[in-house]
């Protein structure tokens, strides 16, 4: 009756598997609810496991990209598990010392001038190489011309040095804002909590991760006050993902992600409330709430022996 029933079932993969356990996991280390009536809360638990693991045993999980259906993410945390899980599974070669990560975005072209938006019927291409120890970045101007340039921020190297741990993690960001070096994107208009998000969206989409980086970054952001799940997300390419979501004080950033194997898609921004800034060369700028100012979907990444190279 079994062999019956599942007779339509997709056949079960690797990747389904390690997702289905990653969800078992990462619910088990939720705080279980106050138990209704009298009822035990083991019981509780056991039930949930039993749920899941039904759910493994029945090959339920689809992991093709075009067809699959993923159950909504429930919390921070069960994202930031599975998410970790899939960067760990990660079979993809690292770039060597000397070797660069060539990275191709679609962003929502900028209005230009003084106005912080962008426009979101139209789209640009950016191309960028960053080298494996993420401390100089190259990019082409109009031109054609390749420019070098060392990077301010925390490198994928720095954050490499072992021991790897999701609070070792935060803390090394930590220290390069006392040192001056935080991310170029990250200024002191943000409170310390969206300094650390933001900065965790720019390595990820932007330096050569090492898979226990990218698993350690994944496992700190629930430790992050503030940061949320947000459920169907569109990136510049139209793709749909999951993210995990920072309000600050006036703006709202996306970190996105696919909903099957958990991979970085793009990033979302826009504003929460009015807010004016005053410029030296340009003067008052006022951006009103709701403003998009940034869209983006990541659709190539490659390591290469050189900047300039595809």
């Amino acid at each position: 009756m079994l062999k019956e029933f599942r007779r339509d079932t997709p056949a079960m993969t690797r990747e389904a598997e390690d997702v289905a356990r990653a969800r078992l996991l990462a619910a088990m280390r939720e705080p279980a609810p106050e138990p209704r009536r009298s009822r035990p809360r083991m019981v509780w638990r056991l039930a949930l496991a039993g749920a899941l693991m039904a759910a493994v045993g029945a090959g339920m999980l689809v992991t093709n990209q075009k067809e699959a259906v993923m159950a909504p993410v429930a919390s921070v945390r069960e994202l930031s598990e599975l998410a970790a899980r899939a960067a760990e599974n990660d079979v993809t070669p690292p770039a060597r010392a000397g070797q660069w990560l060539y990275i191709k975005e679609l962003q929502a072209k900028p209005v230009g001038g003084t106005s912080f938006a962008v426009d979101l019927s139209q789209r640009v291409t950016r191309e960028l190489w960053t080298s494996a120890d993420g401390k100089k970045v190259a990019w082409r101007t109009e031109n054609g011309e390749l420019l070098i340039q060392g990077t301010l921020g925390i490198s994928s190297a720095d954050l490499a040095a072992k021991p790897i741990t999701p609070e070792g993690v935060l803390e090394r960001i930590r220290k390069s804002f006392s040192k001056g070096r935080a991310l170029a994107r990250t200024g002191p208009d943000f409170a310390p909590e969206e300094k650390l998000f933001r900065s965790i969206l720019q390595l990820m989409g932007e330096q050569a991760l090492v898979p226990e980086v990218r698993a350690a970054l994944f496992r700190a952001l629930p430790s992050i006050p503030g940061v949320t799940v947000k459920q169907d997300v569109k990136d510049a390419d139209g793709r749909r993902g999951v993210a995990f979501g920072y309000t600050g004080s006036w703006s709202h950033l996306d970190l996105i992600l696919d909903p099957t194997d958990f991979r970085y898609l793009g990033t979302y921004g826009i504003t929460v409330k009015d807010r004016t800034f005053e410029y030296d060369d340009v003067g008052r700028v006022d951006v009103p709430a709701n403003t998009v100012f940034g869209l983006s979907a990541q659709l190539e990444t490659k390591v290469v022996d050189k900047p300039g190279q595809k």
